[in-house]
């Protein structure tokens, strides 16, 4: 054994194995690699001035503080808790744990060529660049700014709250085990996967791809814009306390609830499922189709700036106000309820067949398009608006069809439909009325139109036959022609046909007289009231069936198909044509 009470100068390199005492100091000078592999106790320091130090235990250093100005290494397990200062850098070597607890200072650097190291305290590596290339454990609380690079792993262990704040390249990925991890820096994890069971708080901006996995919770704060790109898979939720979260992947905010009281930016396509809560606002933008598919709770707006929103749940858009510049579908059965609708200017707001909107405000702005989708189970009104509708743009209709939805199809299905109900008058009005979705058959002498009704607190839709469209100042001319071009098709006119030569629009381009009926195509055409039209009657194709003796009106009838008289009586029209009757 070794007594030093003075000074110790060990200019060789080798294995001292001898065990050293004292209360003097040790000086490894030199240029050559020298081990200390002894349980030492001398308590007057450790300089390292030249070479490189191997402690092989980690109490070969005694217990005095390391002036490293060379290279320390430390190849040994344990906890090393001498202070380490100097210009020198520090090797952690072998496959065991060494875990160093003191307040070191040292400016040359830390490298992690196996096995792990623990910093338990948070200046424990010095000021230098960390290069890890096996496991870097930080069991610490506070700022960690030094710069991380290699291949190894970063580890975040015990309760307190660790803040990684430099440009960090390691590529090994990160575990976080306990506590809270901040990344002050979107490269402050490297490029490698993240393992999160506890808890991530990104208090940076930029794209941070790096994918996220673990049963762990990731928060984002701070007031800047931070882009998740990474097909993530954490399952402990989200929270946005401050600026912006940007989710360009559908995937990107793992499998939890999100909490978001700030804003949450969604830049992707795909059913999007997690449950939205908090008081922030949500924002689609890019030009995919994103469908909120979760029952949602967040009061913040919702603005859609880009692409296609598709709400296939009642609560899926929270309950604020939602701004729509670019495409919005509310497709689910039942009643979507926020408070402020705006349509703006080329944007498009669509309300899938079963739906209803309750809304505070509605407005349209022009060259915006309100589409409404009927089917045969649609309630009116489709939206309610409590306070204001104002109106402009478009209004498309499709789906009439569905609603005239008997077998066959009669004019018993034809009626007034309440689109959109106000509580105060309804300003300004639909440019343009545009409707799709009715079968063929029926669009030939079928007139839909819209309007707001006498109260101007309802906006109507209207179904009636083209045959009094100009009586009833619809959009479509006034014509007497019945068109119904399948031959399985029927319709059933229990209305009666009367002239309305009165009330023809000059202006009307279809030349009708508005006192006689034309029969086309190959369907069949039922005639059941007790019509008084006087202009006779044309079969031109299909099959006209009289259910009425006075069904053809007191007009000739020139038959070049086929005329059914399902009737009694006495049936005085002269008939003539190469056609049949039966």
């Amino acid at each position: 054994d070794v007594t030093d009470n003075a000074t110790l100068e060990m200019n060789t390199g080798g294995d001292f194995a001898n065990n050293i005492g004292g209360t003097g100091s040790v000086v490894k000078s030199g240029d050559e690699t020298l081990t200390l592999s002894g349980a030492n106790s001398y308590t007057g320091g450790t300089t390292i001035s030249g070479g490189t130090l191997v402690a092989s235990n980690v109490e070969a250093l005694g217990t005095g503080d390391v002036t490293d100005n060379a290279t320390l290494e430390l190849n040994t397990g344990g906890d090393f808790d001498n202070a380490i200062s100097g210009s020198g850098q520090v090797v952690k070597s072998g496959d065991k744990t060494l875990t160093l607890s003191g307040i070191n200072s040292y400016t040359g650097g830390t490298t992690i060529s196996g096995g792990t190291l623990v910093a338990s305290n948070v200046d424990a590596l010095g000021s230098g660049d960390v290069t890890d290339n096996a496991t870097l454990e930080l069991n610490t609380g506070g700022d960690f700014d030094n710069a991380i690079g290699g291949t190894g792993s970063v580890v975040k262990s015990g309760d307190k709250t660790l803040t990684l704040s430099g440009a960090n390249s390691y590529t090994g990925g990160t575990t976080i085990s306990g506590g809270t991890l901040v990344a002050s820096n979107v490269e402050a994890l490297g490029s490698g996967d993240v393992t999160d069971n506890a808890t991530l708080e990104l208090n940076t901006g930029g794209d941070f791809a790096n994918n996220i996995g673990g049963t762990g919770s990731v928060v984002k704060s701070g007031d800047k814009t931070l882009t998740l790109s990474g097909t993530n898979s954490y399952t402990g939720g989200t929270t946005i306390s401050g600026g912006t979260l940007v989710a360009n992947n559908v995937e990107a905010l793992g499998t939890g609830d999100v909490t978001n009281n700030a804003t949450l930016e969604l830049n992707t396509g795909g059913d999007f499922d997690n449950a939205i809560s908090g008081s922030g606002q949500v924002v689609k933008s890019g030009d995919k189709t994103l469908t909120l598919s979760g029952a949602n709770s967040y009061s913040g707006a919702t603005t859609i700036s880009g692409g296609t929103l598709i709400a296939t749940h009642v609560n899926a858009l929270g309950t604020g106000a939602i701004d729509n510049r670019a495409s919005l579908l509310l497709d689910a059965s039942g009643q979507f309820t926020v408070t402020d609708l705006t349509t703006e200017s080329g944007g498009n707001t669509e309300i899938g067949a079963g739906s209803t909107l309750q809304a505070t405000t509605l407005t349209q702005k022009s060259d915006s398009t309100l589409t409404i989708n009927l089917d045969s189970n649609t309630a009116d009104p489709v939206i309610h608006a409590a306070s204001q509708v104002s109106l402009a743009g478009t209004l498309d209709i499709t789906g009439v069809g569905d609603v005239l939805d008997s077998d066959p199809a009669s004019t018993d299905d034809l009626d007034t439909f309440t689109l959109i109900a106000s509580d105060k008058t309804i300003a300004g009005d639909f440019e343009k009325l545009t409707v799709a979705g009715m079968d063929a058959d029926l669009a030939d002498f079928i007139t839909v139109d819209g309007r707001i009704d006498d109260t101007g607190k309802q906006y109507e839709l209207t179904t009636a036959l083209t045959w009094y469209a100009d009586r009833d100042d619809a959009v479509t001319d006034a014509h007497g022609t019945f068109n119904l071009t399948n031959a399985d098709g029927s319709f059933a006119v229990n209305t009666v046909l009367e002239n309305v030569d009165a009330t023809l629009d000059p202006a009307s381009a279809t030349g009708w007289d508005g006192t006689s009926l034309i029969k086309q195509g190959a369907g069949t055409l039922i005639l059941n009231a007790e019509n008084t039209y006087t202009g006779g009657t044309t079969i031109s194709g299909g099959t006209l069936v009289a259910t009425n003796v006075d069904a053809l009106g007191s007009g000739d009838v020139t038959d070049d198909a086929t005329l059914e008289l399902n009737t009694g009586g006495t049936f005085d029209n002269a008939i003539s044509g190469s056609g049949q009757v039966v």
